[in-house]
């Protein structure tokens, strides 16, 4: 078991109670185990989608010194 199947309801309430031990204003919804496991099991289908082209960086680096000999 991995620390990311441990993730559960609990999990948060504790991370809440910390955030008002130490003072923090930060508080976290906690989510229900449906919820949780349904984000554990969400893939994304667009995940390995190029959004944009990448730059060719050799050819940047010619043109930045005036171009090939």
């Amino acid at each position: 078991m991995t620390e990311f199947d441990k993730i559960t309801p609990e999990t948060y309430e504790e991370m809440n109670r910390e955030f008002v031990e130490e003072g923090t204003m930060v508080r976290i919804e906690v989510p229900t185990q449906e919820a949780i496991d349904k984000w554990k099991t969400w893939v994304d289908p667009d995940m390995h989608k190029r959004t944009t082209k990448p730059p060719d960086m050799v050819q940047d680096m010619w043109d930045a010194i005036g171009g090939r000999p």
